[in-house]
């Protein structure tokens, strides 16, 4: 009796010891999910000799919709958001599904058509001579049928950026309650929101973006980006990385 007395206590002792039934453990905190990058495109290999512009915008195009026949006077980066886009030149013709980059060459005549059955919508990202233009229309030709429409347009101007760099397009889906981190860009941006709304933070002030609103981001700025809604958010960015920089960098 004695001897299982004795091995009850010592297993007691033990249970105390290693944290056992009578130690309490509190629940770690949760972190709240990140974005998820939904398209991500570079265009490397570019040179900012002079001050440039850029200019982020976003189009729609019905079905049959089309550009005018236009020419590029720099290198451009467009992703397809949605549906499919034909780009017509007179290399051949290119078409692009839903995440695709699309390269429109710089001094030639282009048209950007959907031949598609349903609705396709296009993020042009341009660097331009500052004060330029993204697109100068070919004299002489017909204007289309179904023209396309540019729903949200957004300037960043003189950005200070020179030297080698690329341009960095990216779409970033939030779901309800997520959140970046503290972060910081290597290099200056633009972002558009095209679904739901996004809450940004930087150096403790907060402002809200809904579709349509677009807001820049430059190098140094600690930034945060909340979706404090009840649907998603889907964020659409245009960035001038210089060589050697990273996009994000925690903070």
């Amino acid at each position: 009796m004695k001897s299982i007395l004795s091995l009850a206590l010592v297993a007691a002792a033990l249970a105390v010891a290693c944290g056992g039934t009578s130690a309490s453990t509190q629940p770690k905190p949760s972190t709240p999910p990140g974005p998820v990058v939904k398209y991500k495109n570079t265009l490397p290999g570019l040179t900012a000799a002079a001050p440039i512009d850029l200019v982020l915008s976003i189009i729609d195009f019905a079905p049959g919709a089309a550009s005018a026949v236009h020419t590029h006077s720099a290198p451009n980066l467009a992703t397809v958001l949605q549906g499919q886009i034909t780009v017509k030149s007179a290399s051949g013709d290119k078409q692009g599904v839903a995440g695709d980059a699309l390269l429109e060459p710089v001094n030639q005549a282009v048209q950007a058509v959907n031949l598609g059955t349903g609705e396709a919508m296009v993020a042009g990202a341009f660097p331009v001579p500052h004060g330029g233009k993204p697109t100068a229309a070919v004299a002489g030709q017909p204007a289309p049928a179904t023209p396309n429409k540019t729903l949200y347009s957004f300037t960043l101007a003189s950005p200070s950026i020179s030297g080698g760099y690329s341009l960095v397009q990216q779409v970033l889906d939030f779901a309800p309650g997520s959140q970046t981190p503290k972060h910081r860009h290597g290099g200056p941006g633009v972002i558009t929101v095209i679904q739901g709304q996004l809450t940004l933070g930087s150096d403790g002030v907060e402002k809200t973006y809904i579709v349509g609103e677009s807001f820049t981001e430059t190098p140094g700025q600690s930034l945060q980006a909340f979706n404090r809604g009840t649907t998603d958010l889907i964020a659409v960015s245009a960035f001038l990385l210089p060589d050697g920089a990273q996009l994000t960098t925690n903070a």
